[in-house]
């Protein structure tokens, strides 16, 4: 499975996160959004259906799908008289590639340890730690937290702040565990 279609993946709030990095134009990125939804909520999508929905004009509709479809963001797939509008090619770009995408190891990882399901705040939560820290450091910090039987993310939030602070890296981390 790719990283997009992982459940814990909000392709709207990654859509939003990085329009300046995926150069949408305003139309664009209206057209993009509405097709996310509308492909999540299995709404027939058409040229008419985005133009209703978006107030854009027929011919901007019509515009911006040929750009998206030029830039391979846009796949538009016909298959038994359903036409499907994928947008797979605007996460595959090198732009997505290039972000520290969530490995679904470290939610694994994070379940395993806690014995449980994680719920869609602790992934998202797991999710903004993985966007700015490295996922060595995050992993540390679980086991230090696992060490005190202190399984929850707030407790680990206070590990990770704390390291941060102090400049640790997880070369630290790993210097102080093999000499400490």
């Amino acid at each position: 499975m790719k990283w997009y279609e992982e459940r814990y993946v909000n392709h709207r709030d990654w859509i939003l996160d990085h329009l300046g990095l995926l150069g949408l134009s305003a139309n664009e990125a209206v057209l993009v959004l509405m097709i996310d939804f509308m492909n999540e909520h299995r709404m027939v999508i058409s040229s008419e259906s985005l133009h209703q929905k978006t107030g854009l004009s027929v011919q901007e509709v019509e515009n911006g799908l040929s750009a998206l479809c030029a830039r391979k963001y846009l796949e538009i797939r016909v298959s038994n008289k359903y036409v499907y509008f994928a947008l797979d090619g605007l996460f595959e770009t090198d732009t997505a590639k290039e972000e520290r995408i969530l490995d679904s190891s470290l939610f694994d990882q994070f379940e395993t340890e806690f014995g449980r399901t994680l719920s869609p705040t602790e992934m998202n939560k797991i999710s903004e730690w993985n966007q700015t820290i490295d996922k060595k450091l995050i992993l540390y910090a679980l086991r230090e937290a696992s060490a005190y039987q202190a399984l929850n993310l707030t407790y680990i939030d206070k590990i990770l702040e704390n390291w941060l602070k102090k400049g640790y890296t997880a070369a630290n981390i790993e210097e102080k565990r093999n000499h400490g």
